[in-house]
């Protein structure tokens, strides 16, 4: 059975507390970059990308949709390997039995959280 956060935080050390913060910034950094490059690939429809909402970049296909987002897909996935590696931490300081691990560790460890 889960246990959430709420619960969790009033026994938590100090080291747990930092993991789950530093988790919780590096998620809402990775969903961001994931809008991005979600908001490059929906362009297509319209055939042309603006970030700025001045400069326009046309975008037709899914190779110029690859091309504009390069920068935005190398640090998605720097970002996720910074979510797979704080799953792991949680689970070797003990933190498994939160709902928020077991939800997402296999996704991001590719393996099945064992207990």
């Amino acid at each position: 059975m889960s246990t959430s956060i709420e619960s969790f935080m009033k026994t938590a050390t100090k080291e747990q507390r930092d993991l789950l913060f530093q988790l919780s910034n590096t998620a809402e950094q990775e969903n961001k970059y994931a809008n991005k490059v979600n908001q490059i690939y929906n362009s297509m429809k319209k055939g042309i990308y603006s970030s700025d909402g001045f400069s326009v970049t046309v975008c037709e296909d899914a190779g110029d949709a690859m091309v504009i987002s390069a920068g935005h897909r190398q640090e998605l996935q720097r970002l996720r390997k910074e979510v797979k590696g704080c799953m792991e931490k949680a689970v070797e300081l003990g933190m498994g039995h939160l709902g928020l691990i077991q939800r997402n560790y296999e996704h991001y460890v590719g393996k099945p959280l064992t207990k």
